[in-house]
């Protein structure tokens, strides 16, 4: 496995972004990422259903519990500093024969950057989900590693068909419009969500915006769509809007306090509902800096009531 060109280490960062910035941002940083060893089985303790631990044998147990609520489900891998992308992509791989061994239904997110955007390394994935007949994600990082994921999804399809590649599109970022558009030509399916890392050309971009003019892009094309979010307000318009315009679409949420409606939404819906199942060390500072900058998300992951927000 080679290293991309690249030579700075920020390229292959797959936490999200700090809320602040300087040295007390990168030493609370530093203190979260040492005390996921502590926080994870706590979190697993509060969210049973939602948290998949460190393990896949642990994540999977999560998965049975989804399926017997009727869920359709989404693993991914969390790396943690240290993390080579060997062991990265051993996880993969025994995560891809997990799901293509179970019957169920189920797809692998990958985080291109944990790969160094290898394209050697997408190949011996894409090689193996084509043998398990699992479909493979390529999750959305910063802006400035767009191409090199969308890189990274084009060595996917030189093994795998389309109908088993997807991508995340951020509706935070201008150029999701036209990406959505791309992949649509490809045959690749789209995740939207709002986006954690900012547009540095538009960083006031509203995310609720954002998403809905995504949504509209995406009915408009017809392409296969998945909605992801945790805010009803949000996600009943879009799967209307989407199944209005003859989309295939789903919906897809980490299992928490919100999943009672949002189930309810996807019900009526007649769409399938799918549980993301977040596992490994690497989830755990995420999860805190997620909880900085919106409460309710990560409040939402442990089952606590929170009180409903404006989607705008």
């Amino acid at each position: 496995m080679t290293d991309a060109k690249q030579d700075d280490a920020a390229l292959f960062d797959t936490a999200p972004p700090a809320v602040r910035r300087g040295g007390l941002g990168a030493l609370k940083a530093g203190l979260a990422a040492a005390a996921s060893a502590l926080l994870l089985p706590l979190m697993r303790r509060l969210a049973p259903d939602s948290i998949g631990g460190e393990t896949l044998d642990q994540a999977w147990a999560v998965v049975e519990r989804l399926q017997a609520k009727g869920m359709a489900h989404t693993l991914g891998y969390w790396d943690a500093p240290g993390d080579t992308p060997t062991k990265v992509a051993d996880i993969y791989l025994a995560a891809i024969e997990r799901i293509g061994a179970s019957g169920h239904d189920g797809y692998l997110s990958i985080k291109p950057p944990a790969l160094r955007f290898d394209a050697g390394a997408a190949r011996g994935l894409a090689r193996a989900a084509l043998r398990a007949n699992v479909r493979l994600h390529c999750d959305s990082h910063g802006l400035n590693v767009a191409e090199l994921s969308f890189g990274f999804m084009a060595a996917l399809l030189e093994d795998l068909p389309p109908g088993l590649v997807s991508v995340t599109l951020p509706g935070r970022w201008q150029r999701s419009l036209a990406d959505a558009e791309h992949m649509v030509a490809r045959g690749v399916g789209v995740r939207i969500v709002k986006g954690e890392w900012p547009d540095p050309d538009d960083p006031a971009r509203s995310l609720g915006d954002g998403f809905g003019e995504l949504v509209e892009r995406m009915a408009g094309l017809g392409g296969r769509t998945a909605v992801a979010s945790h805010d009803p307000g949000l996600v009943e318009p879009a799967i209307a809007r989407l199944q209005a315009a003859g989309a295939p679409c789903e919906l897809e949420f980490i299992f928490g306090g919100q999943s009672g409606r949002l189930l309810e939404i996807a019900r009526r819906a007649g769409v399938t509902a799918r549980g993301y199942v977040p596992f490994g060390r690497g989830f755990v500072p995420s999860a805190l800096k997620a909880l900085r900058r919106d409460p309710s998300i990560a409040l939402a992951m442990i089952g606590l009531k929170v009180p409903a927000r404006s989607s705008r």
